[in-house]
């Protein structure tokens, strides 16, 4: 896989982001503190580029703009923590929610159910 991201095979998603040296320092970022409160100019400032530059950059190069590959990556955690048994208040809270309310809205957009359904699939009482 390394080979892959090295030589630029890839031209555009997550992997070819990773292999962006800019964008590769602000991925990471969101990968290491999901929780955190994330603005576009934070991530842009890790990325060492203008706003306008790395947003565009970004989208371009890994086909989300960063809000929502982030927003994509929380979701990611959060089935994850559910699907372990996490209380959905505890969820979103370690994906950077400051409330079970707008965590469920969200949720239940991206992935079509409520996070308590989620977890009631996986516990098998429905």
């Amino acid at each position: 896989m390394r080979h892959v991201v090295e030589s630029g095979a890839i031209s555009t998603g997550v992997l070819a982001g990773l292999a962006d040296p800019r964008l590769v320092k602000a991925l990471t970022a969101m990968h290491e503190a999901p929780k955190k409160p994330w603005k576009l100019e934070d991530l842009a400032d890790v990325a060492g580029m203008s706003r306008t530059r790395f947003a565009d950059h970004f989208r371009t190069l890994v086909g989300l703009t960063p809000i929502e590959y982030l927003t994509v990556w929380r979701m990611t955690i959060a089935r994850q923590l559910l699907g372990k048994g996490k209380p959905v208040k505890s969820v979103a809270a370690q994906v950077g929610y400051d409330s079970a309310a707008s965590f469920s809205r969200v949720f239940s957009r991206m992935t079509g159910q409520p996070p308590r359904e989620f977890d009631a699939l996986r516990d098998g009482s429905r």
